[in-house]
């Protein structure tokens, strides 16, 4: 190893082109590692860590001390805890990393879990802002074989909102926040109040909701935890201060608590609502609400649903949603407020309401990003995308330590390119622990790229455990893709979330899926096992626009998340032809004995990458409708209107069915009125009537 050495020298400090302004501090992490496992365990005092270890040797006692503590604090954030203990003879600690510090913990997947975690990685990835730390993290639960990871496609597809990588623009620099405990700065859209501020937030979590990403965080303008929807950044985000950490997270904070809560109960709760639900929703609200209250099942098949609410105008949005399957009967105050906003919806239906102005151009805000770092994609830190293209190409290297391999490998495999491979191989090249105790030697030829094993390679062959992002990731992954797969095992993936769980680090998760309507699971594994075992399935399905509800047998073909609901690709016997069904609105499904052959002209592949076509492109009708100023800005927010002087909008609302249109109007509770056609305003005022009869009298 005499190239390699002569590349290293204990008294350089590695500046060199090209080189980021964090990589000493890099080499000196990775030259720490190496060191301490070289030594299996054996302690070494501060002065042999200060003498051996690259960068030490150039700094004075006192940089020395700040650093070395600088260094086991970051290293610890990533799991990577270094050991303290006294010198026996010496008045000073000696300091060790025991193996179970570093290397990761035995996670016994079986076949079915492993094949199911990949099959995450199938439908997620570059679909997915997380893709690189859930790819790095597979490629060390299979022990370096990323091999293991290729599989046909499975029988299901994620496919984002089209503007999703637009609106997640801020994601990689709010992650990298989180971990570094780094206050941000950003101009802030809030739409309540129709104004732009700049907001100072210490960063505690991200959440996704549907295809909406929100940063959960204290908000230093209103002085407590606010939730902040990245499509209303109006700048780019940037840190408030140079220092190395802004702020500690409050040791109460729980993601979690911030998880499966309906409008209704986003604050402190001011009172329980008693609502009746007639017999063909009952099993609606069971369904996709039970954890949002209780119900008590009456004789005619109904339900009384009690939830504590915290805000009158959601739960009365939702409850007139439901049109005349849903009656409140407590509290008085909700009653009067139902009274009011369907008075006020009737009110607006006899009155004209004023013509528009000549159309504006649409107000759509858009999210601001930095060109500089214009991607949407979160890469883990880079001490971890180090070790793991360590232990990549260590694992590979033969008896005598060497190893040449394909450049397009080592891109495909640990999703990175050709130029931040060099980047990352050239410091590599620099970690050194004194002398020539080295990790590797690397260098190109041509498209193929040799490595030599050094002292310290054996050491690193093996993987790192899982940071906390990459395990987060693992999670969340689970949680998009769902608790089951039409692959290998039903139960496959919950049970491989299980085993994750238990090794990732104590530190609470700094992220999080939300699932308002969670499907049922009995549905959705009968709708798996059909797909996988190619059998009947014998389903009762609600259809939302007619309000009807039909029976069915369907041969499924392909699991669709799209705009963020679960959705079966399925061929229909009783309508002879493709049909997509939502899982939220499936009652029942049974499986049945009976096995399908599968038809060649289903169109999966189009469902797969196009998803499921919106109620725009199949609604045979459209409908004007007039938005008040009070709700104008969120109709804005999500499709083209028309503006009016007084604020109000106008837009076009495609629909299939009245009954489905009449539902949507309710739920504005009078700040939505149809202008046109007709019959459209008449099924409305009709609606809007009988509903206002039920809350003529106190109960």
């Amino acid at each position: 190893m005499a190239e390699a050495g002569a590349t290293h020298g204990t008294t350089r400090a590695p500046h060199e082109e090209g080189f980021s302004k964090d990589a000493d501090k890099l080499i000196r992490r990775l030259s720490l590692v190496a060191l301490l496992l070289s030594r299996n365990g054996k302690p070494a005092t501060a002065a042999e860590i200060r003498r051996q270890v690259e960068g030490y040797p150039l700094m004075t006692a006192d940089a020395f001390k700040r650093r070395f503590y600088e260094d086991r604090a970051e290293l610890a954030e990533l799991g990577i805890g270094i050991v303290s203990e006294p010198e026996p003879d010496g008045p000073s600690e000696m300091y060790s990393l025991p193996a179970s510090s570093y290397y990761l913990p035995p996670i016994m997947l079986t076949a079915d879990e492993l094949s199911a975690l990949a099959a995450c990685l199938h439908v997620l990835e570059d679909r997915f802002a997380y893709s690189k730390p859930l790819r790095l993290a597979l490629v060390s639960l299979t022990q370096g074989r990323p091999e293991l990871l290729t599989q046909e496609a499975p029988p299901l597809a994620v496919l984002p909102e089209a503007d999703a990588a637009r609106a997640a623009a801020p994601l990689p620099k709010l992650q990298a926040a989180i971990a570094d405990r780094k206050t941000v700065v950003f101009t802030y859209y809030a739409i309540g109040r129709d104004e732009e501020h700049e907001r100072h937030v210490d960063p505690y979590g991200l959440q996704l909701v549907g295809d909406e990403w929100y940063l959960i965080g204290h908000c230093h303008l209103r002085r407590s935890i606010r939730t902040f929807r990245l499509s209303r950044f109006r700048s780019r985000v940037r840190h408030d201060t140079r220092a190395a950490h802004d702020f500690a997270p409050p040791a109460d904070f729980d993601l979690a608590a911030y998880r499966d809560r309906p409008p209704w109960q986003l604050g402190e709760s001011r009172g329980e609502a008693i609502i009746h639900i007639d017999s063909s929703m009952a099993w609606w609200v069971q369904a996709h609400f039970a954890h949002c209250g209780t119900l008590t099942a009456e004789a005619d098949g109904g339900a009384l649903f009690a939830t504590d609410y915290a805000a009158t105008r959601p739960l009365v949005s939702w409850t007139l949603g439901l049109g005349p399957a849903a009656t409140i009967q407590a509290p008085a105050e909700l009653r009067t407020e139902m009274a009011t906003r369907l008075d006020r919806l009737l009110e607006r239906l006899v009155h004209t309401l004023p013509a528009a102005d000549q159309p504006a151009a649409p107000k759509r805000h858009g999210v601001a990003s930095d060109k500089r770092t214009a991607t949407w994609q979160v890469d883990v830190d880079r001490f971890t995308r180090l070790t793991a293209l360590t232990t990549y190409l260590l694992h590979r290297c033969d008896a005598e330590g060497e190893l040449a391999v394909s450049v397009r490998d080592i891109c495909t495999d640990l999703d990175t390119d050709p130029t931040e491979l060099r980047a990352d191989v050239r410091l590599l090249n620099l970690v050194n622990f004194g002398g020539d105790g080295a990790l590797l030697w690397a260098e190109f030829k041509g498209a193929t790229l040799r490595v030599t094993c050094d002292l310290a390679g054996p050491a690193f062959a093996r993987p790192a455990r899982l940071s906390p992002l990459q395990a987060d990731t693992l999670l969340l992954a689970v949680e998009l893709v769902g608790g089951q797969l039409p692959v290998g095992s039903g139960a496959a993936l919950a049970s491989a979330a299980e085993k994750l769980r238990h090794a990732r680090h104590a530190a609470p998760p700094t992220l999080a899926a939300d699932e308002i309507l969670p499907p049922q699971e009995q549905v959705f594994g009968a709708i798996n096992t059909a797909i996988k075992d190619h059998r009947l399935l014998e389903i009762e399905y609600w259809s939302e626009g007619p309000d009807t509800t039909t029976s069915r047998t369907v041969e499924p073909y392909l699991m669709v998340r799209s705009r963020g609901e679960w959705y079966y690709v399925s061929f229909c016997r009783r309508s002879q032809g493709t049909r997509t069904f939502r899982v939220a609105t499936t009652k029942r499904a049974r499986l049945l004995d009976e096995h399908f052959a599968p038809r060649p002209d289903i169109g999966v592949e189009l469902y797969r990458s196009e998803g499921i076509p919106s109620s725009e492109q199949y609604a045979s009708r459209a409908a004007t409708v007039w938005y008040s100023p009070a709700v104008a800005r969120w109709i804005a927010e999500r499709q083209t209107t028309r503006s009016l002087v007084d604020g109000a909008c106008l837009a076009t609302q495609p629909y299939a069915d009245e009954s489905w249109l009449v539902h949507h109007v309710l739920r504005f509770g009078g700040e939505a009125v149809p202008l046109a056609p007709p019959e459209a305003v008449d099924a409305v005022r009709t609606a809007a009537g009988r509903l206002r009869e039920r809350y003529t009298h106190s109960l």
